[in-house]
């Protein structure tokens, strides 16, 4: 198996028996926490892929286009994700005018974390640098870029993990060995723009999103919490926006504004926000019934749209069968669209709005 090369063989003796252990606890003591299932899975998901999901039926697709049409009524864009309905991790498109989905990439290594440009003619996304890697391990992704039309496919980056656009399109930023750099698009080349080790963080930072203004929104882990907040480089602070453990912070486009993921809610999780100035948290969406275990949010660039994953059960990002919604911003959350239909793991989506209809 090609991935146990990055590991001795004693070491992946040890973790089967580790898993095997916590399997064995929960059918010993039924009453056992779920964490112990939890941890279990986050243990071998660094060693194993998910299995295949089962053949995709015809009504799954039929229900899919038609919710791509319903969504496409109101806005003209595309979707891409990451998904592994075909048996691999591939990214797939779908154009809402055409209502036509296609798989954008094809390769056998795990392809996630799509981001469009801000003119919509580029995707951004990571590449694992072996057949398999998990999602978890921030450490084996290569930055790729791919045309929006799936030609001009290129690697930009070795080495990078959570890349995100800069604000004018001219680069994007991302996280490697605990520093967030920032890439160049026209030279080719990268700078430090932060060292987590140094303060305000001295921490490990995750998940760089960058404003403008030497505001960058980061998730910040240390030995003490893990929250969400935004590290202003210009003074040289870094202000907390949760008062829970939290992840995924990304930005309300143009606004000092950020959006993340809450440990709260109907179903575990919900996507929050808060405004810089007054720090005040509030739900922006948590959704009733079952699909509201929410992750991976993402707001277009106009901010009138939110796009993100829920799951029903589960909760490993890269093995739970994770669905894909759409919400327009500020109308009853009634009116999410859910997207996806497939029992495959969907995950990480973006939206480009070309116009509105």
């Amino acid at each position: 198996m090609t991935t146990v090369s990055r590991w001795s063989k004693a070491s992946l003796l040890g973790a089967c028996g580790l898993v095997g252990a916590a399997w064995m606890a929960t059918i010993t003591f039924p009453s056992a926490p779920s964490a112990l299932a939890l941890a279990s899975e986050r243990l071998y998901t660094r060693w194993f892929p998910p299995p295949p999901p089962p053949p995709q039926l015809p009504d799954v697709s039929a229900r899919e286009r038609a919710a791509w049409t319903e969504l496409g009524s109101q806005i003209s864009g595309r979707i891409v994700w990451s998904s592994n309905r075909d048996g691999n991790h591939d990214l797939f498109l779908v154009d809402l005018t055409s209502g036509a989905e296609h798989r954008l990439t094809d390769n056998p290594h795990v392809d996630f974390f799509a981001r469009f440009s801000p003119d919509g003619k580029s995707i951004s996304f990571l590449r694992s640098q072996e057949p398999w890697v998990s999602f978890r391990d921030e450490s084996a992704w290569d930055l790729y870029l791919i045309n929006a039309d799936g030609g001009g496919e290129r690697r930009l980056v070795t080495g990078a993990y959570h890349p995100t656009w800069v604000p004018n399109g001219s680069g994007l930023v991302y996280v490697f060995e605990n520093r967030i750099y920032q890439f160049d698009l026209v030279s080719g080349q990268t700078e430090v723009l932060h060292d987590g080790r140094d303060a305000p963080t001295e921490g490990r930072v995750h998940e760089p999103e960058l404003l403008g203004d030497g505001l960058i929104a980061i998730t910040l882990r240390d030995v003490r919490q893990e929250t969400v907040g935004v590290l202003d480089q210009q003074a040289g602070v870094f202000h907390p926006l949760s008062s829970q453990r939290a992840c995924q912070i990304t930005w309300f486009p143009g606004l000092r504004r950020a959006v993340w993921i809450d440990p709260r809610g109907n179903g575990g999780t919900q996507v929050m926000m808060a405004d810089l100035d007054d720090a005040i948290e509030r739900t922006l969406i948590d959704l009733p019934g079952p699909y509201s275990h929410e992750y991976f949010p993402r707001i277009t660039a106009n901010g009138e749209w939110l796009i993100w994953g829920a799951a029903a059960e589960g909760h490993e990002h890269d093995r739970a069968d994770y669905e894909i919604f759409a919400w327009h911003i500020g109308t009853p959350w009634s009116n999410a669209i859910r997207l996806t239909y497939s029992p495959a793991n969907d995950q990480w989506p973006d939206l480009f709005i070309s116009e509105h209809l």
